[in-house]
């Protein structure tokens, strides 16, 4: 591998202030910032929505210089999960660009894009790249899909939207990083992505003194139980949750009663509405990541049966706390796990005998937790992907062939 070390003179890092979310999104930006603020001269703009009016941006570091751009509210032309500039702030974008002569600049997320579109229009012969930890199509479409009455006409107006401006603004010669192979895989077909264009990193593995010891909240306490979670408001994990309710939970069941086992569903407040009997719901409060690593490390194991590819990141969290997985081989869709690393199924109700099967047998849950953390921490571990993600930068910037 060449040597992670650039003579790259000027790099800037653009994102939402990420120090203090528990988002998937302000957690890859964390690790993305280490790595770029340690290896490079790095400048910071962070992009402030209207509600850094009435609160103070949290405290970030690293940086040489540090700017800011405000956001606009929610625009009807565009989809809502871009990042739009309020009034006047893209000729601050632009002069601040102009003045820097930056050689690489990393977007944080598909929500970037319009900044992507000013930025090329300004240095055209700078390096661009995303990190792509979401795509909002998949979601738009399952929407859209669900409910195709006149009264939900405005689903297919969000999904066509949001299909027209990534189009436009993401092109094929774009570079990106990926939290998760299966959105490569996609957006690649989708927008002619080039594969030696593309890295996919999830996040490191964490270190063993980083996980609580910590018990769960004061209703779960010393309870047996398995958990499912799922921090996003999506239609897959509402199905998901639905799923388990009335395809697994009656077949498991009477074993549940008997091992005095229960289930908590944790995450969206959507998830409420299917719970009940054994199935208790967590919520996450102000704080997600003080109440699920408690949560998470207490189970018994996680449950995961999505009908879609997993994209917020579980399979690491399951792997850095430890923990055995039951899911879909859907779920695992683009991981490349050897078999003994988690127990799946491609039918959902047959996910129910390895869940009882479990129950019964502790030892195969721990050897299987053990074989899943043991093969992420030979793949996924942090300075290996640092190296990678800096060897990869300086290939796409050409340093690599001087």
């Amino acid at each position: 591998m060449d040597e992670p070390i650039s003579t790259l003179k000027k790099i800037l890092f653009v994102d939402e202030p990420f120090m203090e979310s528990s988002s998937l999104r302000s957690k890859r930006s964390r690790f993305l910032w280490e790595v770029l603020s340690s290896a490079y001269d790095a400048d910071l703009l962070l992009l402030k929505t209207t509600a850094y009016i009435e609160k103070p941006v949290p405290a970030h570091t690293g940086y040489d210089r540090l700017y800011s751009l405000s956001l606009a509210d929610a625009n009807q032309l565009f989809p809502d999960s871009y990042h739009i500039l309020a009034s006047g702030q893209a000729e601050r974008f632009a002069n601040m660009l102009d003045s820097k002569r930056y050689e690489l600049i990393v977007f944080a997320g598909l929500s970037c894009l319009p900044l992507l579109y000013l930025a090329k229009k300004t240095l055209p012969r700078c390096k661009y790249v995303i990190d792509i930890d979401r795509n909002y199509l998949p979601e738009a479409e399952a929407r859209w899909k669900a409910n195709k009455s006149l009264e939900a006409a405005k689903n297919l107006w969000v999904y066509t939207r949001q299909l027209f401006w990534d189009k436009f603004l993401l092109k094929p010669g774009s570079y990106c990083f990926f939290a998760n192979p299966y959105d490569a895989v996609v957006l690649q077909g989708t927008f002619k992505l080039k594969p030696q264009n593309t890295l996919v990193f999830p996040l490191p593995m964490e270190e063993p003194q980083e996980l609580t010891e910590t018990e769960p909240a004061t209703d779960l306490a010393g309870k047996k139980y398995i958990l499912f979670w799922g921090l996003e408001g999506s239609t897959a994990n509402l199905e998901a949750a639905k799923i388990l309710v009335s395809e697994i939970y009656p077949r498991i069941s009477k074993k549940l009663v008997e091992k005095d086992i229960g289930i908590v569903l944790y995450g969206h407040e959507q998830l409420k509405s299917v719970c009940g009997g054994r199935i208790q719901y967590s919520e996450p409060g102000d704080t997600p990541d003080a109440t699920f690593a408690p949560l998470l490390d207490n189970a018994m194991f996680a449950l995961l049966p999505l009908n879609v590819p997993d994209t917020e990141g579980r399979i690491m969290q399951c792997a850095s706390a430890g923990k055995a997985l039951i899911c879909t081989n859907k779920c695992l869709t683009g991981w490349q796990l050897p078999d003994n690393c988690a127990k799946t199924h491609d039918a959902l109700e047959e996910l129910a005998p390895l869940i009882i099967r479990w129950m019964q047998y502790p030892r195969e849950v721990e050897a299987s937790a053990h074989n899943l953390q043991q093969y992420c921490k030979d793949n996924y571990q942090r300075q290996a992907l640092i190296d990678n993600i800096l060897s990869t930068l300086n290939t796409w910037t050409g340093e690599n062939e001087q």
